[in-house]
């Protein structure tokens, strides 16, 4: 072997080393007794593995890749979220990042290699093309998902306005392919209308800036409407927003102490709501696996506050605060630092269960031909007025 790649696997081993501890943790007995110099032998196998790999594969590895994968590996170890971006691919990413969804209105994730679509904003290019949120993404124009980094695929879904993107998506084991053109678009606000038997539903599409005041006008108008049945708070899809401004919105509905952003033991920050709440009323919550980040914030101080019931599909878990380490290589590490919480400080990192769970499983037979969106709203409006849901779909029928 040549000084210079036993210089380069040194190098390389430096970097990954500490990184790739997270992953062997996590397939680590969390029972077994831990030993003091089980980390040293953690590191011994991962050496033995790179080596045999390097030695015996049938191919020569290319060893740029071959580390690139395994701090993808590791950072995937972590969560969805977290990402390993090579020195080379710095710039590109942090102007991607700063265009987020605002070309393309998707979120986008991998996990075990596979990508697919968490949410889909409404009135983006992706959403008029017909994406759909559970859709797994195979192929982006000829080129195969699965061995492309996310922050690849964040990169294409940024391009400039005009780029056309092709999916290759498979939807409920079935092949369906989408195109658009990249192109910014005006995410809707906050908005309010009357639904079946008069309730009122109030939609979120974000949490931003304005969200807190734009709700505010609509509570006044929902107390008029709502002719006391409460009221229907729809968050499926709401992946987008800072989670700081999902608290904003729910001190319009409850006071006190609303939560907490937690870092490890610590609470870096609490969040607090003095004013007297502007809601009286049942609230029941729709929610579906794109109810993500500060919609699951809000949904939790609702639910803990005021006992408003969730009804849909179990949410995606995560409400996380992200931190981006600048590494020694030029490389950036982009991880979750600390976690959000409610009220009981319990840190937003699992699925929301709902109350009333809706999916494909539950769906009686004479709901067969429903979309699962509809049926979610019809067993939410049917919760909020008390209703026994499938006595009256075998009515309706």
């Amino acid at each position: 072997m040549s000084r210079s790649r036993v210089l380069f696997f040194l190098l390389s081993a430096l970097l990954v080393f500490p990184l790739m501890a997270a992953t062997l943790l996590q397939a680590a007995d969390s029972d077994a007794p831990q030993e003091e110099d089980s980390f040293y032998k953690y590191l011994a196998i991962f050496s033995e593995v790179l080596g045999y790999v390097r030695q015996a594969h049938v191919d020569e590895p290319n060893m740029n890749a071959l580390m690139a994968g395994a701090l993808d590996g590791t950072t995937d170890a972590l969560d969805p979220f977290s990402l390993y971006i090579p020195a080379a691919q710095v710039e590109g990413y942090l102007e991607a990042r700063a265009v987020g969804r605002r070309h393309s209105g998707l979120t986008l994730l991998k996990e075990s290699g596979i990508a697919y679509v968490v949410s889909v904003e409404k009135g983006s290019p992706a959403g008029e093309a017909g994406v759909r949120p559970g859709d797994i993404v195979s192929k982006i124009g000829d080129r195969s998902t699965r061995l492309m980094p996310l922050w690849e695929i964040q990169e294409i879904m940024a391009g400039k306005p005009g780029t056309p993107v092709s999916l290759d998506l498979l939807r409920l084991g079935e092949s369906v392919k989408a195109a658009f053109d990249l192109k910014p678009f005006d995410a809707p606000p906050p908005s309010l209308e009357t639904v079946d038997k008069g309730v009122v539903l109030l939609r979120i599409p974000d949490f931003s800036d304005d969200s807190a005041a734009q709700v505010r006008n609509l509570l006044a108008q929902a107390r008029q409407r709502s002719g006391g049945h409460g009221m229907l708070i729809d968050l499926r899809g709401v992946s987008v927003g800072d989670p700081a401004k999902a608290y904003e919105v729910a001190k319009l509905f409850a006071d006190g102490d609303l939560g907490a952003l937690k870092r490890r033991d610590e609470e870096v920050e609490t969040y607090k709501g003095q004013a007297a709440p502007l809601w009286q009323g049942k609230l029941v919550l729709l929610v579906d696996r794109g109810t993500l980040g500060p919609a699951e914030i809000f949904a939790t101080v609702l639910r803990q506050k005021l006992k408003a019931e969730l009804v849909g599909e179990r949410t995606f878990g995560y409400a996380g605060r992200q931190e981006m380490a600048q590494l020694s290589t030029g490389g950036r590490l982009l991880l979750t630092d600390a976690f959000y919480a409610g009220p009981d400080r319990a840190i937003l990192n699992e699925s929301l269960r709902p109350d009333l769970l809706v999916n494909e499983r539950v769906r009686t037979f004479l709901e067969r031909d429903v979309p699962i969106p509809e049926l979610i709203q019809r067993r939410g409006i049917s919760r909020l007025l008390g209703e026994d849901a499938q006595a009256t779909a075998k009515k309706a029928a």
